[in-house]
């Protein structure tokens, strides 16, 4: 075994978890859905390990599995101060959603942190405490006393937190939302920012890296192709033919618009006629760019007002850049003494 690699085990984070692993060439294997072991044919020897994201948080910061993916927001909960758990990505792409403060739509007069504070204050005077219903109490309690709210008892919930200032066994709660929508059904509103914006993250164990050479090696497979997909999502390919006396002057044209010039410039090729041509007529060229997905209609344009035809764009697949600048950070953050 090179490596313990662990993802979640069903709902939305399985399904996006799956979906971006293929996307960047680790499709994962599992012919049996009741199974909870996989494999990925691009990390031969390594072990897929499907838990629910919570175990997976808890078994990389104990160094049992070496890799894993979860939830930003279950990491913050509940890492503690284990520095064994380390944050590779923290920005998958997918699985996105907000922690947050939501309080009784009838509260008309809290619309604040601030407010929440004051409302503690008056609840104390009053010889009770502010109650706050949430799955998160780790960082319920950081951001109760880092915005003043001293004086709280929190609530322990494990589902359908929306529904416990409705039942009465609580004043307000924190959650996890995706859109709000839950929260305005069980008539709730959020108050201030969100506390964390979180979303799908890698995560590895320091120990287990630093012990076991061949899952570093593994880890670094994963790294390179998942940092490259992860760049690719930025940028399309745009390829054109151009007429121009050589690829010279196509390509000086072609750059006369550095901005749309691609990222290191464009690539010019001599299109191979399919007859011949005639005596001092000019050539046609292909320029391929890579440039940002924002660009492409403008560079279209561009492209156009020099005669350009046969405009194609694809997306990229991976951009890989002169180094893997992850897994440089990953050993980086393995030599730091503990």
């Amino acid at each position: 075994m090179t490596l313990r690699f662990a993802i979640p085990s069903k709902g939305s984070l399985y399904d996006g978890t799956i979906a971006f692993l293929e996307s960047a060439g680790l499709r994962v294997s599992r012919p049996n859905p009741r199974r909870y072991t996989a494999s990925i044919r691009a990390l031969p020897g390594a072990d897929v390990l499907l838990h629910r994201p919570t175990d997976i948080v808890e078994k990389v910061a104990a160094g049992e599995i070496d890799l894993g993916i979860s939830g930003l927001d279950l990491v913050e909960e509940l890492h503690g101060d284990r520095d064994d758990l380390i944050v590779l990505f923290d920005d998958l792409g997918y699985g996105a959603a907000e922690l947050v403060v939501a309080v009784p739509e009838t509260w008309i007069d809290v619309t604040s942190w601030h407010d929440l504070a004051d409302l503690a204050v008056e609840l104390h005077s009053q010889g009770r405490l502010l109650r706050i219903a949430t799955k998160y109490p780790s960082l319920t309690r950081r951001f109760c006393y880092a915005n003043g709210i001293n004086y709280f008892r929190l609530v322990e919930s494990q589902g359908a937190t929306e529904a416990a200032p409705g039942l009465g066994y609580a004043d307000i709660i924190v959650d996890i939302t995706e859109t709000g929508v839950t929260l305005r059904d069980n008539q709730l509103k959020i108050v201030g920012d969100p506390i964390l914006r979180t979303q799908a993250c890698l995560i590895a164990s320091r120990r287990c890296l630093r012990a076991n050479p061949a899952a570093l090696e593994a880890t670094r497979t994963v790294l390179e192709l998942v940092e490259a997909r992860r760049r690719a999502r930025r940028f399309v390919q745009v390829t054109a033919n151009i007429a121009g006396e050589s690829a010279e002057d196509v390509g000086r044209r072609v750059a006369a618009r550095p901005d749309l010039a691609g990222v290191q410039g464009p690539t010019i090729a001599l299109v191979w006629p399919s007859t011949p041509r005639a005596v001092g007529v000019s050539g046609w060229y292909m320029v391929t760019l890579l440039v940002p997905q924002e660009r492409v209609l403008d560079l279209a344009a561009h492209l156009r007002r020099l005669g350009g035809d046969t405009i194609a764009v694809m997306p990229a697949q991976y951009v890989f850049d002169s180094t893997c600048s992850s897994y440089e950070r990953l050993i980086a953050l393995l030599e730091e003494q503990t």
